[in-house]
């Protein structure tokens, strides 16, 4: 990847595209293409194909998704499945289609079991039943996952896969409602402070081990360092 490759970002508002965005830029990566949800729905496969038929891009990161909290992935989950799997199915195949260079798509550590070892392995990934609270998007993860497995596979792409651990840095969203564990403990710590609350009220029992990464530290992993 030189710094003059065309490089399309899905995704570029959300706290870990623009991260990247971020580094890529620092790193002195030129030639960024992006859209607005308003200008690309990338739900829709034909507007999808439409973008890569014009854009051509060579490289593509994809971190578009619909995220969300423990509270989000409950109410939502039909959302969750849904917009997920079109998103990532559309981007791929159309990176297949249009003969990208490389495609890097983001997932997430829920789409490990439920009660899998600890430390985490790879090789632990459908060995057993997901956490039920946000099993739908896990799905959709995993599915993005086997995708890009199976077109390399079977057409010879070059599409890789990293499921970067819980994220928390600038533009994370601190909506109590939507929000991921660290977001909303930062937002509930914060109000306290501001109005002089004696306590805050955190969903949690004391047992589970939380695992944290700044995005940036993240978006460092996902750049090569010069010409590649």
């Amino acid at each position: 990847m030189n710094t003059n490759s065309k490089i399309y970002i899905a995704g570029h508002r959300g706290m870990v595209s623009s991260a990247i965005k971020r580094k890529l830029e620092s790193k002195g990566y030129t030639n960024l293409i992006f859209r607005t949800h308003s200008e690309l729905d990338l739900t829709d496969q034909k507007a999808v194909n439409e973008f890569f038929e014009t854009e051509k891009p060579d490289y593509v990161f994809l971190a578009a998704a619909k995220v969300g909290g423990i509270l989000a992935n409950s109410t939502y989950p039909a959302q969750f499945i849904y917009e997920n799997l079109m998103i990532e199915a559309n981007i791929i195949h159309a990176s297949y289609k249009y003969g990208v260079k490389k495609l890097l798509f983001l997932g997430s550590s829920c789409i490990y079991p439920k009660l899998a070892r600890q430390p985490l392995k790879e090789e632990y990934l459908l060995t057993g039943l997901l956490e039920e609270t946000n099993e739908a998007y896990a799905i959709a993860k995993i599915v993005g996952i086997r995708l890009c497995k199976h077109y390399n596979q079977h057409y010879g792409t070059n599409f890789i896969s990293v499921m970067p651990t819980n994220l928390c840095g600038p533009n994370d969203n601190f909506d109590l409602e939507t929000s991921h564990v660290m977001s909303a403990l930062i937002r509930k710590f914060h109000e306290a402070r501001v109005n002089n609350k004696p306590e805050v009220v955190v969903w949690v029992t004391g047992s589970p081990k939380r695992e944290f990464l700044h995005v940036d530290d993240m978006a460092d992993a996902c750049v090569p360092y010069g010409k590649l």
